[in-house]
């Protein structure tokens, strides 16, 4: 990996999900059951952060090669390495959560087709395709490479590797939230 503050970010999203893992083990709580009628299930909630990293992969796959010419010419230029949870700032700013679109919201019947190995391997070889496409990206090119995306501010690709830490971290603070809250509910 040609970039430390990269590096340090697939690092945590791999720690976040151990420590999930771990925790809805735990909990009993089931895959694919809903703690809230109208919350996702551990299972859906893995899908959806799989479907997440899965688009801005194959989206990266077409738009590096474009964007990495413009990007060597401002390598010398200063980046960002970080960002801000746009998450917390949306739900503040819009007085509620931001709606998943189509093509990250899991497909009904998930649960007939997958077990929780299945997901968490679709997870690690979809995070490994994404992490060998930006792997030979030195840093300042990859802090000049911003990502059309005006909800998340315009991340470069090291403020986006790090947006998916935040929104894998995001998730699983919900549903670990929902399920005490239905435990708590049904004691």
């Amino acid at each position: 990996m040609n970039s430390t503050y990269i590096e340090n970010y697939f690092n945590l999203v791999e720690k976040q999900r151990v420590i999930f893992y771990q925790s809805v083990s735990k909990s009993n709580f089931g895959l694919w059951k809903r703690p809230l009628p109208d919350k996702w299930s551990v299972g859906e909630t893995l899908y959806h952060v799989y479907l997440m990293v899965r688009l801005v992969r194959r989206f990266s796959t077409i738009y590096l090669p474009l964007a990495k010419p413009l990007a060597r010419i401002r390598k010398h230029h200063p980046y960002q390495t970080s960002i801000h949870n746009i998450y917390v700032e949306y739900t503040q700013k819009k007085k509620g959560p931001m709606k998943a679109p189509y093509v990250l919201t899991p497909p009904k019947n998930l649960n007939q087709t997958y077990t929780l190995l299945d997901i968490q391997q679709l997870l690690i070889n979809e995070t490994n395709k994404f992490k060998n496409l930006v792997a030979e990206l030195e840093e300042p090119v990859a802090g000049h490479i911003r990502y059309p995306d005006p909800v998340a501010h315009y991340p470069n690709v090291i403020q986006s590797v790090h947006l998916l830490a935040i929104h894998e971290q995001h998730h699983f603070s919900l549903t670990e939230g929902y399920i005490q809250a239905r435990q708590q509910i049904t004691k």
